[in-house]
């Protein structure tokens, strides 16, 4: 059986397979309900959603996908682009000795590496359910929004201050400095309505962080939000991050901006 999830943030499908149990630790049918409540818990974390599993069954029974392919990256390339997922989580559920343990790994579809993993310890299914929250987040907790991710706007990720993050959109048109604050604000990348012009500050972090290092393209001259004067607002050359100011009725480049929380 096979799960998918995808991430808000960073577009990226995560399938989640059922648990298999080691040492007699669980049932099979309690190995089932501890993959469902995992999943739920993941979606809880506001950084995945479900989405059909049917379609990713049929997939695996189709390609007789085995426990054994999960190390071989030219099955394991072939199973993510059947599906479309990037990632998935393998759980296990071990008895050794006295002790009980649930375990997981996030293995990357493109080349079968562990990226990310979770343990925690338990003395009896009537205790796993009260450590699945700590253990969804420990499982993805090497999976943290990055920046050139995608964000929740259809934007750019180009700054993270703890869980707060900015996204950026393509250039939306050329057009003098009043015309470019009203785009930007009309702007609804992603259905949002908090889209802004940036300022200087933040136009320059979109260079530095993206355009410097060839996230983005483009090497107009950007408007910024940030005046100088009566008649004139700070520009930035994508070109080479040259920052000045100059006449607002001129006509630059325009690129809206977004914070949100993750």
């Amino acid at each position: 059986m096979l799960l998918v999830v995808t991430s808000m943030f960073a577009q990226k499908s995560i399938a989640v397979s059922t648990f298999d149990v080691m040492g007699g630790a669980v049932t099979k049918d309690e190995a089932e309900a501890i993959t469902e409540l995992f999943i739920s818990e993941l979606v809880s974390t506001g950084k995945v959603n479900v989405v059909d599993r049917a379609n990713f069954d049929k997939v695996i029974a189709e390609m007789k996908f085995q426990n054994s392919d999960w190390s071989n990256s030219e099955k394991t390339v072939s199973l993510g682009n059947a599906v479309n997922a990037n990632l998935v989580i393998r759980g296990k559920i071990m008895k050794v000795g006295s002790s009980m343990y649930l375990s997981s790994t996030v293995i990357d579809l493109n080349t079968a590496n562990v990226l990310s993993s979770g343990r925690e310890q338990f003395n009896s299914i009537d205790d796993i359910f009260g450590l699945l929250t700590k253990y969804a987040n420990q499982t993805i907790e090497g999976l943290s929004l990055k920046i050139g991710d995608i964000g929740p706007g259809g934007g750019i990720v180009f700054y993270i201050e703890g869980k707060k993050a900015y996204e950026v959109s393509e250039i939306l048109g050329e057009v003098n400095w009043e015309t470019a604050k009203t785009m930007a604000k009309n702007f609804r990348g992603g259905g949002y309505s908090d889209w802004y012009l940036p300022t200087a500050d933040e136009l320059n972090l979109v260079y530095m962080n993206l355009r410097k290092i060839g996230k983005i393209s483009g090497n107009s001259w950007h408007w910024s939000s940030s005046q100088y004067g009566s008649l004139n607002a700070w520009g930035q050359r994508f070109s080479d991050g040259c920052q000045d100011d100059y006449g607002r009725h001129y006509t630059d480049s325009v690129r809206a901006i977004r914070a949100f929380n993750y």
